[in-house]
């Protein structure tokens, strides 16, 4: 017992090392020529690494401009650099993955955001799994986990729908995720070796050929299985991914909202030893039409009100019995 409260302890003030490190970086305090030359640093990176060539010019003529009006002049520390100038170029792009983050220089560089307590880390981010009347199924996740344990997860909550006759999958809270989980999933509606999607670089070249691998426990929901997605304005990046792959194999059919248009994969890349960029550096492309769903989002099959996009998912589920 002494020695589990010596680790706990340990690991207890590690960690408040690591937010402290975090915040007194955040605190830095920056001159006006220092916020000129970071400006002019992050839009390099910019320039450099972004998905979309022919819209870092753009993006960068509006912010050099902002920056000459005197826009930036009250910034005072890198955490405010971080969140406006961040916040500016998201903006003007129209990128929701972007944002710049302040870095401790003893961390390693990452594009995954701290996890925060609640439904989106709570079993990993699966919510609920139930059946309804009729022997659907109904599965509602949060958010596709990046955490390894993720996909046992998974395998646990689709093993208990193997039984249904149908499946609702409630995608309108899902904010996105990992493209890991999401390959995973889509092995028990696929078979090995279906592709899934592609990857393209800056240059448009293609940089991989993403497949089903794993084995699911079950094969249940594949051939003539129904499957209803559920999403809205919320349902976020991998999440599109998901939805995105199975109605373009015409597996599932996708009712309520149009999603948030989130289409790019996001990375990292350093501007200084305390300034990181949360950046996408490659796309997506649906499997069938070559589409990808930057700043479109993937069009329901049915449109409807999110809220009641359940109603609808359900009188479906009826009708295909």
């Amino acid at each position: 017992m002494k020695n589990l409260f010596c680790r706990w302890l340990t690991k207890a003030v590690y960690l408040c090392f690591i937010v402290f490190s975090t915040l007194a970086y955040s605190d830095t305090r920056l001159s006006a020529t220092q916020v000129n030359e970071l400006i002019n640093q992050t839009l390099v990176v910019f320039s450099e690494n972004y998905i979309d060539a022919n819209a870092t010019q753009y993006v960068s003529s509006v912010i050099s401009s902002r920056l000459e009006q005197g826009v930036y002049k009250d910034i005072t520390t890198l955490a405010e650099f971080a969140e406006v100038v961040g916040r500016d170029i998201r903006n003007i792009s129209g990128d929701v993955h972007i944002s710049l983050m302040v870095q401790n220089p003893n961390e390693p560089l990452t594009h995954i955001l701290p996890s925060k307590s609640g439904r989106l880390s709570y079993n990993h981010a699966f919510e609920e799994v139930k059946y309804i009347f009729g022997n659907i199924g109904y599965l509602k996740l949060n958010k596709f986990h990046p955490a390894e344990n993720a996909l046992r997860t998974a395998d646990i909550a689709l093993s208990f729908l193997q039984n249904s006759d149908g499946l609702i999958i409630d995608l309108r809270d899902t904010i996105g995720g990992s493209p890991k989980l999401v390959q995973h999933m889509l092995s028990y509606f696929f078979d090995s070796g279906t592709m899934l999607w592609t990857v393209e670089k800056r240059d448009n070249s293609l940089n991989d050929i993403i497949t089903v691998k794993t084995t699911p426990v079950h094969k249940r929901f594949k051939k003539d299985f129904p499957v209803w997605l559920l999403t809205s304005q919320t349902t976020a990046s991998a999440s599109e991914l998901f939805a995105g792959v199975l109605q373009d194999r015409g597996k599932a059919k996708v009712i309520g909202g149009v999603t948030a248009g989130a289409g790019f994969y996001v990375g990292v890349r350093k501007i200084t030893d305390e300034l990181t960029f949360r950046i996408s550096l490659a796309k997506p492309t649906l499997p069938i039409s070559g589409e990808n769903w930057e700043k479109k989002g993937i069009q329901p099959d049915f449109h409807t009100d999110p809220i009641d996009a359940f109603d609808a998912a359900f009188a479906k589920s009826l009708g295909a019995k």
